[in-house]
């Protein structure tokens, strides 16, 4: 149950395509907010109709954030935001004639960062893939493989092993809509190559990657069965190929999974939604101990998880959105033993919000964010949106 709730014209296609398948100063805190919690921080501007999509740290003073905003004409053009310590700035991305937007980000040092989305090619009636690289100066477009004329492609994650080992992950479809199949596109320091995943007999995508921690990736997605109803898709690169590994699957329900991120080799984390076509999503969280995925509780709520982030020591943030309230923003926090759940940033800053990307912070500072998360305000369908950032700690105004 792919549920990215967008209005952009890719991942608006996307929504379509799961549905008809699966059956620089930073804000200041709220008052009385209490001391340690998500507190929003300002986006660099303009925030008007941009939404973020993905989020990646490298340390306390040095995290990016991608996604677009739309221009006064209606086009969607590419935004990248990097974190210097103090505040949200903007840099400037080249996208394909301006245009486009990005999914994800991938920041393996000061000078070396990657991201990857989309761009609308309106003549052909399809969605190419957009490749982009930060060299510490500025932003490159770099070609990403092409598809069969007839087919979009939508990459959605990214995968850093080393600077030349890099994967990008995601869905191709046959005029936007039609049978996909799971998209992996591969770095080698020199280009990007197309690379054959094994079949899953039907309809597939790919939604999230991380590199295992031992030189291999994990991809996670969606498989749909006879019926159409989805089933959750993990596989693994061992250095030779991508396999299908067996990931448990509740019967008679759709369940998806939308990011996945490594502890260690074993110890593996997938997160999304899933639940009976008639009924809410509930989030889904699944476990690798280096031998089998299993099926971690998480608490009840009518909700989807699109994230999830671990840090050295295994601590674990996923977030999401809930059903049926008027700010959907959600977040979980793995203590070790279970998952709870923790309140979004509930001031003028996170009302409406929704949260499509998450990062732990390597090393923080003490006093600052110990994790980022980003989305927007546009899944509440308000007629101009903005984009949504949260750290996770004291609040900015403190620092």
């Amino acid at each position: 149950m792919h549920s990215r709730a967008v209005r952009h014209g890719g991942r608006l296609t996307l929504m379509a395509l799961a549905a008809s398948l699966a059956m620089a100063a930073p804000a200041l805190a709220a008052a009385g907010a209490p001391p340690d919690g998500w507190h929003t921080w300002n986006a660099a501007g303009p925030q008007r109709n941009e939404e973020l999509r993905g989020v990646a740290a490298r340390g306390p003073a040095d995290a990016w954030a991608v996604g677009y905003r739309e221009d006064g004409s209606g086009v969607s053009v590419p935004v990248a935001e990097r974190f210097d310590g103090r505040a949200w700035r903007a840099t400037s991305v080249p996208g394909q004639s301006g245009a486009g937007q990005l999914d994800a980000v991938a920041p393996l040092s000061a000078h070396d960062v990657w991201a990857v989305g989309t761009w609308n090619d309106k003549s052909a009636g399809q969605d190419r893939s957009l490749g982009e690289h930060f060299d510490g100066r500025a932003w490159h477009t770099v070609p990403l493989p092409a598809e069969p004329a007839n087919r979009s492609a939508y990459p959605s994650a990214l995968a850093a092993v080393r600077p030349d080992d890099i994967w990008a992950v995601g869905v191709t479809a046959e005029d936007r809509l039609g049978s996909p199949r799971p998209l992996t596109y591969h770095w080698d320091g020199h280009r990007w190559a197309s690379v054959a995943t094994p079949s899953t007999g039907g309809d597939a995508l790919l939604e999230g990657a991380t590199p295992d921690g031992a030189g291999g990736a994990w991809a996670v997605g969606v498989a749909y069965d006879a019926q159409g109803a989805g089933h959750p898709l993990t596989e693994h690169w061992d250095g030779r190929a991508w396999r299908i590994v067996p990931a448990p699957h509740t019967a008679g329900q759709g369940e998806s999974l939308n990011a996945v991120t490594a502890a260690g080799p074993d110890d593996i984390w997938a997160v999304g939604g899933g639940g009976p076509s008639d009924g809410a999503t509930h989030p889904l969280t699944l476990h690798w101990d280096g031998h089998s995925w299993t099926r971690v509780a998480t608490p009840t709520a009518a909700a989807n998880l699109h994230a999830v982030s671990a840090d050295a020591h295994g601590r674990l943030w996923a977030v999401g959105e809930q059903q049926g309230v008027d700010t959907p923003a959600f977040t979980l926090r793995w203590d070790g033993t279970a998952w709870h759940t923790v309140p979004a940033d509930s001031g003028p800053g996170g009302t409406g919000a929704s949260l499509f990307g998450v990062a732990t912070v390597p090393h923080p500072r003490p006093g600052g964010p110990t994790a980022w998360t980003v989305g927007s305000t546009l899944p509440q369908l308000q007629p101009t949106w903005h984009p949504v950032i949260e750290g996770f700690g004291p609040a900015p105004s403190a620092h």
